[in-house]
């Protein structure tokens, strides 16, 4: 065993397709080492300008291994006169051998040709440079790049391949460069000659030592410690509050070799704009991280140098010039914007989809699957009052208004923030602010949904509009192509739903769409909506989801009994619960479950009794949690904890009672026994279903 240590260095990367692919980085290498015998523990380490693995234990040469190689059976490897066939000298050039090399053994019962040979293990300085090409090969940045001669891409210039065995240098030639073991400092460190430090390492401790004392730090945890250290000083000195936008910080992770945290201040008078566009400016525009005083929006930002020495309050300047000017238009266009009144032009101007009208048709379909939505929420005693009605109605009215704003043009991200501020700046009311604010939400798979009523019928409206019309014209998604998004919004349309109660069936939701958009297939709506809820629940077995589904329940039961069934099979035997429904599956057809059932229990035995007393006393106490208790996960919880402790005696029945008798009052009455308790099964689903 010996140390192995592999530097790819480049130009800077870019932060975002870095991140992204840090995961394939390391699996990619884990399955190159398995795939040459050469597993072993190591660390990788990223910086701007360098990929570098580090094994402390690595294996001189690969394992000797043992290859086996089976031929046809004897039966077929000889003729009747004893010869070699085709098959066994087929079997011989394959493997490069003469006859008397092989040997017979026993496979499926039969006798076959047999030949094992003993392979050695290559040396690892043999295997590396090749590894290492194939690595670098493997990797998709997205966007990828050639530069010189080189006709290999990566997504920068890769400027040396350095490979360290044993501290002794393995040549790696690829993408027109002689790879070797000279590594390079920081951008700012400087020789005597004013050249970038370099040094040839030659082992491990040497790689390390030389660039921690010339600027690069090259764990990215101890980045992120320093970064989150030095944040905390500022706080503490400043009397201050820094947001930590984890995604930001570990964009600056990225960005940086030598981070170090500085407070830069902004004119005060640019807190009069809406602080979403301060924060987008600074994170967006300038990876700075926002900071709060007394809860309110500071004056301030805190920016991350990459810079190894020198004046750091001359790079704290640069940096605040550089905001002023971005927050000097940020506050011109919101000016000129809130001077429009939501005057900002007509949407017949913009379309929404090519063969879909415009933005301004899109709000007309809106504001009617609006009434749609409302009206059947009605019919299911969720109510919406006029008022609420009258208000959702308005919200969608102004909802893309900002679209063609001069704020929106300029931070695309904020779309509906600053609806909601032109808004209120023009005196609509608060629920109307807040929905335009919320009707993109979520913008993410954990996001936050909406927070009030009118925003999820405003919210639900639009997203169920675009999902119909896109349906409409057959632009529906693929395979793993989904390029509107529309998977991501079914399944918060489902969220919303259950958020706020509105239990309503799938079905029921799909059936909006038959008025406006009726080239939108039905089925085909109600499966791509289905699909959506095993997406929703990617942790539980997706035959609990299945089982749920097909009973046709509302969103919200069926959200909550899917979390209730999931949760109870966590701490049983499933398999014992499949056995017994797999009994009940053979005595039962659908049509039994549909029949009125009237019972003689004077004809029961003993253990049919027992069932059908403690199944009665269940359905008692059920009609009392009913009545006591609003319905939720956890009161479906505790049903069916009740509800399975029929199991045993359901088992007890099967096993000592035949239910398919000849007699045929007792076998109507005892498969009417078995029928009246699985009902009481498929108020929370068809346990049939259920499987491993």
């Amino acid at each position: 065993m010996a140390e192995l240590f592999i530097e790819i260095f480049t130009e800077e990367l870019p932060a975002i397709p870095l991140l992204k692919n840090l995961s394939n980085i390391k699996e990619n290498w884990k399955k190159i080492l398995k795939d040459n015998y050469l597993e072993s523990h190591f660390d990788f380490f990223y910086t701007p300008r360098r990929l570098s693995f580090i094994h402390k234990d690595f294996a001189l040469k690969q394992p000797d291994t043992k290859v086996e190689s089976y031929g046809p059976p004897l039966a077929i490897a000889y003729d009747s006169n004893n010869n070699p066939t085709k098959a066994m000298q087929s079997f011989l050039q394959k493997n490069n051998i003469t006859k008397d090399m092989v040997k017979t053994a026993t496979k499926d019962n039969k006798e076959v040709l047999f030949y094992e040979k003993e392979v050695k293990g290559i040396e690892s300085s043999k295997l590396l440079e090749s590894m290492v090409i194939t690595l670098l090969h493997s990797l998709h940045f997205g966007k990828s790049m050639r530069w010189g001669d080189c006709k290999d891409s990566f997504i920068r210039p890769i400027r040396n391949i350095c490979i360290m065995l044993d501290n002794k240098n393995i040549p790696c030639n690829a993408y027109n460069i002689q790879g070797n073991n000279l590594i390079f400092a920081h951008r700012q460190a400087k020789d005597t000659n004013g050249e970038q430090k370099s040094h040839y390492a030659t082992s491990i401790e040497s790689y390390l030592d030389f660039l921690a004392q010339n600027g690069v730090i090259l764990d990215q945890d101890r980045r992120k410690g320093l970064i989150l250290q030095e944040i905390k000083e500022l706080e503490n000195k400043h009397n201050i509050k820094v947001e930590i936008d984890t995604d930001l910080l570990q964009e600056i992770v990225a960005i940086t070799e030598y981070p170090h945290a500085m407070l830069g201040i902004f004119d005060e008078k640019f807190l009069k704009i809406p602080k979403e566009m301060i924060i987008t400016s600074m994170k967006e525009n300038q990876r700075y991280f926002a900071v709060y005083k007394d809860s309110n929006l500071f004056h301030g930002f805190v920016v991350v140098s990459n810079s190894f020495g020198g004046d750091f309050s001359l790079i704290t300047k640069g940096n605040e010039k550089v905001l002023r000017a971005r927050l000097e238009d940020a506050m011109f266009f919101y000016t000129q914007d809130i001077d429009s009144k939501m005057q900002f032009g007509s949407l017949d101007s913009i379309s929404f989809m090519e063969g879909a009208g415009s933005l301004a048709d899109k709000i007309l379909r809106e504001q009617n699957m609006a009434n749609s939505l409302i009206a059947l929420l009605n019919t299911k005693q969720i109510e919406c009052s006029e008022n609420e009605k009258a208000l959702v109605i308005q919200a969608l009215k102004y909802a893309k208004c900002d679209l063609l704003s001069q704020s929106v043009g300029e931070f695309p991200e904020l779309q509906g923030i600053m609806g909601s501020y032109f808004a209120k700046d023009c005196g609509k009311e608060v629920e109307v602010c807040l929905a335009i604010r919320e009707q993109y939400l979520p913008n993410g798979i954990q996001a936050t949904l909406p927070s009030s009523k009118i925003s999820a019928l405003v919210n639900m409206a639009n997203k169920l509009d675009t999902i119909f019309t896109l349906f409409n014209i057959n632009k529906i998604p693929s395979g793993s192509k989904d390029p509107f998004a529309l998977r991501r919004q079914a399944a918060a349309i489902l969220k919303i739903a259950h958020q706020f109660g509105f239990d309503l069936s799938i079905k029921e939701i799909c059936n909006l769409a038959s008025k406006d958009y009726s080239n939108a297939k039905q089925d085909s709506l109600i499966d791509f909506m289905m699909e959506r809820i095993y997406g929703i629940f990617p942790g539980v077995n997706p035959s609990i989801v299945r089982c749920v589904l097909l009973m046709g329940f509302g969103i919200t039961q069926s959200f909550d009994k899917t979390l209730a069934l999931a949760s109870y099979f966590e701490s049983v035997d499933i398999k014992s619960v499949i056995g017994t429904f797999k009994r009940v599956a053979n005595i039962l057809d659908n049509a039994n479950l549909t029949k009125d059932i009237t019972l003689n229990t004077t004809l029961f035995e003993e253990s049919e009794a027992k069932l059908y007393n403690n199944l009665m006393a269940y359905i008692n106490n059920k009609k009392t949690e009913i009545t006591n208790h609003t319905l939720d996960s956890e009161s479906y919880l505790a049903q069916i904890e009740s509800l399975f402790s029929l199991k045993d005696d359901l088992d007890s029945v099967f096993d000592n009672v035949l239910i398919m008798t000849d007699n045929v009052e007792l076998k109507q009455n005892r498969i009417g026994l078995i029928t009246l308790v699985f009902k009481a099964f498929m108020e929370f689903g068809d346990m049939r279903e259920i499987a491993v």
